[in-house]
C-alpha cells in the first residue's frame, strides 16, 4: 500500500514538472511569436503611413 502511494506521488509531481516545463515553453513561444507579431504589425504601418 505504501509503494502504491509512493509511486503515485511521484508520478504526481512527475506530471506537474512536465506541465510546468511545457507551460513555459509554450509561454516563450508565444513571446516571440508576439514581438515579431507586434513587429510585423509595425511595419506595415510604416509601410502604410509613409513614415
Amino acid at each position: 500500500m505504501a509503494n502504491k502511494l509512493s509511486s503515485c506521488v511521484y508520478d504526481g509531481k512527475r506530471w506537474k514538472l512536465m506541465v510546468i516545463g511545457a507551460l513555459s515553453v509554450t509561454g516563450i513561444a508565444a513571446m516571440a511569436l508576439g514581438v515579431s507579431f507586434a513587429e510585423a504589425i509595425r511595419r506595415i504601418v510604416f509601410v502604410v503611413t509613409g513614415k
